[in-house]
């Protein structure tokens, strides 16, 4: 508490404000998810962060389902026909199997034989499958003027709103496995899963004969071979990949073993922190996601990368083993459901596939109705012959499974420049697809998935960063069919800042680069709608890995920094504002001189325009090294003006005095002039909030 006392000081010499915004308290739904989630938890910088994300994403969600604030337009009647049926064929099938058990006919689990699912690699298992995704790139089922073929069109459901209901609770398991059906009826043929536990278990996971033509294609940037080289994402341009990278580990078997164990769904489901994250199934999920890199690391864009429906195909894999277990230690797995989730994710929630079904919830998700629809090859083992594939083979000294390695290979694809393998590449630099990807600059996908409860040491930095939501993919999310040309405006025109307001860390290699706010509020992209509030940003010094600040000790100290980052003294504070009432988030960050004991600057972020409407919006803000940061509220203390911990919240309206400007220019010259302490007098204006990132281990909302 001396360094939080110490920075008040600080601000206390940094000018009186003459005018406010409206702070306001949390709202309860806010305030009771993180007393839930923290709960007889000791405070730790990794937990806050996430319970912060966790918390917002649900009061939005409810915000959203409740129709406070805006949820999308409607979808063409063409591709509510289309989805539809192909739901009818999922019921009409599931209840075939039913009627000929209730007449006592022998019925094979393996049938139809359409929906058995072998390990990609199990001959004959993965060519049908790739021929269905090109097929499906030819076709369009919502019409000519929609922009999308019908495989982009189902991709689109993994996104936006709906991703509330389908991540971070136990209605992850049966949205997903819905959804897999879904793909699979389009299809009439089986989605092979993808073990990635017998790619993790290789000596170099990047050398798997998957990414070679045969199978997946090149892992290494932009997909520019194997059968889905020629496929884009809704924003038209190619897949991309960026294997190797990231923070998190392949499908382990350990992590597989972890969730085996437990005995209820609960015990598998989110939300999960500190040690009973390793037994979170879609934890373990989260690993491929984040180790393959690029769109498929992302929710928002993964599903436009057909290795999702493999990886998945995986993860109901495992859970139905899970349930296989469940019958055996006597436990009901249709009825098997926790109490306590979050919004969304009730049993008898609707599965988010609006407005195109409205009767599945995660109740029918969890049924034997669904379940006995599919079964699944037994995954590959020493004992079974590795499923007699001739791409796995047995490694005899540790009786697993392991993927051969891809042949060295010099690859010329159509259309694109001459380049060789990136093994080959090793020692003259990057591949040329990596290249390509790199250069193309971040993915417009908003965060990545959430960190897997293993790391892998072998990985590297992803150089490929991530930018926030663009409005395409947020209107591809809600079905709408006709993207407006507000939606196709380049935003990359309009400013250089972010607005996801969810959780990203920043890179060595990005200390220079921007991000770009897509101005997307209320389903509208129009600056217009914007104000501009300065924030005050206090940084101080991480300790080392000695718990010692190493300002103390000189600069020499920084190699032995508990969080790293660029050691140039150049670092980055991000802060967000994200809307209460309205449908709109943006992020800016402030570069801080991380060598000092107390670094100050000033930013400028972007909030609703009063002049449409009043606003409530909530800030927060995390440092480069993931610490969240604590908000300070200018007010008023024994008659003098002072900033004093509190919420972040703030109503905003257009009464005076006005704490905003219409330009992100503006709000940062009005600023700049509390700095010039020799002529700083009782007139100048100073922030309404204050941003204090420090070492307090204690939760953020405490105040």
């Amino acid at each position: 508490m001396e360094s939080f006392l110490l920075v008040s000081i600080w601000l206390g010499f940094l000018g009186l404000s003459t005018a406010l915004l409206e702070p306001m308290p949390l709202p309860l739904d806010i305030q009771e998810c993180y007393d839930q989630q923290s709960y007889n938890t000791t405070p730790s910088f990794d937990i806050a962060l996430h319970i912060q994300n966790f918390c917002f994403q649900n009061y939005e969600y409810k915000q959203i389902a409740s129709g406070k604030i805006w949820s999308g337009p409607n979808v063409t009647q063409e591709g509510v026909n289309y989805i539809a049926s192909l739901f009818r064929q999922i019921f009409q099938e599931a209840e075939d199997y039913q009627r000929l058990k209730r007449k006592g006919g022998r019925v094979k689990r393996q049938a139809p034989l359409r929906r058995y699912r072998r390990e990609v690699r199990s001959p004959g298992a993965f060519q049908p499958f790739a021929r269905c995704i090109q097929d499906l790139q030819t076709r369009n089922v919502e019409g000519d003027n929609t922009g999308r073929n019908t495989y982009q069109t189902l991709a689109a459901f993994h996104s936006g709103a709906a991703l509330r209901t389908a991540h971070g609770g136990p209605g992850f398991g049966p949205w997903h496995r819905i959804y897999l059906l879904l793909l699979e009826t389009a299809c009439g043929v089986a989605i092979p899963y993808w073990d990635s536990g017998v790619d993790h278990d290789m000596e170099d996971p990047t050398q798997s004969v998957l990414w070679g033509d045969n199978y997946f294609g090149n892992g290494d940037g932009v997909v520019v071979s194997g059968p889905f080289r020629d496929m884009r994402t809704i924003l038209g341009g190619p897949i991309i990949r960026n294997y190797g990278t990231g923070d998190s580990a392949l499908f382990t078997k350990t992590g597989l073993d972890a969730v085996l164990r437990q005995r209820n769904y609960g015990d598998i489901t989110e939300p999960k922190f500190g040690q009973d994250y390793i037994n979170s199934l879609e934890g373990h999920h989260n690993g491929p996601h984040v180790w393959t890199g690029g769109h498929i690391a992302r929710p928002n864009t993964a599903a436009y990368d057909p290795v999702f429906f493999m990886h998945h195909s995986y993860v109901d894999a495992v859970w139905e083993r899970f349930r296989e277990r469940q019958v055996e230690n006597r436990v009901n797995p249709e009825t098997d459901y926790p109490a306590n989730t979050p919004p969304g994710h009730g049993i008898n929630d609707i599965i988010d596939f609006r407005p195109y079904i409205n009767r599945i919830t995660n109740r029918i998700g969890m049924s034997n109705l669904i379940a006995n629809l599919v079964t699944y090859e037994p995954f590959p083992s020493c004992e079974n012959q590795c499923n007699r594939s001739p791409d796995l083979t047995c490694d005899l000294r540790r009786r697993v499974c392991v993927s051969r390695t891809r042949p060295l290979e010099v690859r010329v694809p159509t259309g694109a420049a001459f380049f060789q393998s990136d093994r080959t590449m090793a020692a003259f630099g990057q591949s040329e697809p990596r290249m390509m990807a790199e250069a193309a600059g971040p993915i417009p996908a908003g965060e990545k998935f959430r960190s897997s409860p293993f790391r892998d040491t072998r990985t590297r930095e992803d150089t490929i960063g991530t930018a926030p939501v663009a409005p395409e993919i947020q209107a591809a999310s809600f079905q709408v069919r006709e993207v407006q040309s507000r939606f196709r405006r380049d935003a990359s025109q309009l400013s250089k800042n972010d607005s996801s307001h969810h959780v990203h860390y920043q890179s060595i290699s990005s200390i220079s680069r921007s991000f770009t706010n897509t101005f997307l509020l209320d389903g509208k992209v129009d600056p217009t709608l914007w104000v501009y509030v300065p924030v005050r940003i206090v940084y101080t010094r991480s300790p080392n890995a000695k718990g010692n600040d190493p300002t103390l000790l000189g600069n020499a100290e920084l190699t032995n920094d508990a969080c790293p980052t660029v050691n140039s003294g150049a670092s980055k504070v991000f802060v967000a504002s994200n809307g209460l009432n309205y449908y709109g988030n943006y992020k800016e960050f402030a570069i801080i001189d991380e060598r000092q004991p107390f670094s100050i600057t000033t930013t400028a972020v972007g909030v609703k325009n009063p002049d449409f409407g009043d606003g409530e919006v909530l800030f927060t803000a995390y440092d480069s090294c993931g610490r969240p940061c604590r908000p300070m509220c200018s007010t008023f203390v024994n008659g003098q003006q002072k900033y004093k911990a509190c919420s972040g919240a703030f109503k905003i309206s257009s009464a005076a005095p006005a704490m905003y400007k219409y330009s992100y220019k503006e709000a940062l010259t009005v600023s700049l002039s509390t700095y010039n302490l020799i002529d700083l007098s009782l007139e100048d204006p100073s922030p309404p909030l204050a941003i204090v990132c420090g070492n307090d281990k204690a939760w953020p909302w405490d105040y």
